[in-house]
């Protein structure tokens, strides 16, 4: 049997390869844990904290710790995994032209029963600002943290290597396979959009764009939903 020859030209694809499984694994078995979540509804009466923790978790252990890892390693820039403002004007453009398209849908998509069964994710029957802003901050928090991995460190850190196709079409199927444990319109929603994200990101060299786009898609998801709740209300303290 021969044994492959190392490449050190393959470190980098190798990593965050590497960090992207532990990443995820580490979110994923921490925000369903059962005996963590007993905890906080012990400790606060309910889950509401436990949902932020675990976007909390899911922004550094997907995104942020990689990307620290990855730049001692690598001893690359943070801007070459796309974490830059060039292209300003033409990231503008695409941000508001897609969220022309997302708010109006989430509006509407916010009104039926089967979406409010599950939106807001936070159960709360009665929000005060101060958790409104906790929860869209923890929202962006773990958007950010996302989107550094699948659009900053994974597009970019496989680009040379693989090219620019292959490297997109790696990238979308991962992206669909992270959203397998959500529901199957979820999945299958991760392709077109996962697809297009990357498509932008190598068009501008940033990962901005897809940063607010996702967290345009999820915070009017998410105030939408609050607003069409029946059981839900925003009140003052």
């Amino acid at each position: 049997m021969n044994i492959p020859t190392w490449q050190s030209d393959n470190l980098e694809a190798i990593l965050v390869f590497l960090l992207l499984t532990i990443g995820f694994c580490v979110y994923y078995f921490g925000s369903v844990s059962q005996k963590l979540e007993a905890r906080y509804v012990r400790k606060y009466g309910n889950d509401t904290r436990f949902i932020h923790f675990g976007r909390y978790l899911g922004g550094l252990s997907i995104g942020i710790v990689p990307a620290i890892i990855m730049l001692v390693v690598t001893g690359k820039e943070i801007s070459e995994y796309g974490v830059t403002t060039g292209n300003g004007l033409l990231s503008l453009y695409w941000i508001l032209g897609i969220a022309s398209i997302v708010v109006p849908m989430n509006y509407f998509n916010s009104r039926k029963e089967k979406h409010l069964a599950f939106y807001p994710n936070v159960r709360e029957r009665e929000w005060t600002p101060r958790l409104v802003v906790i929860n869209a901050f923890s929202w962006a928090f773990y958007l950010f943290g996302y989107e550094l991995m699948f659009r900053g460190l994974l597009l970019f850190g496989t680009l040379s290597l693989l090219g620019p196709w292959p490297a997109i079409i790696l990238n979308v199927a991962l992206y669909v396979l992270v959203h397998v444990p959500k529901n199957l319109e979820e999945t299958v929603g991760a392709a077109p959009l996962g697809f297009l994200l990357c498509l932008i990101t190598l068009t501008t060299g940033t990962i901005w764009v897809a940063f607010f786009v996702h967290v345009t898609l999820a915070l009017s998801n998410f105030f939408f939903s609050l607003r069409h709740h029946p059981e839900m209300k925003v009140v003052r303290n």
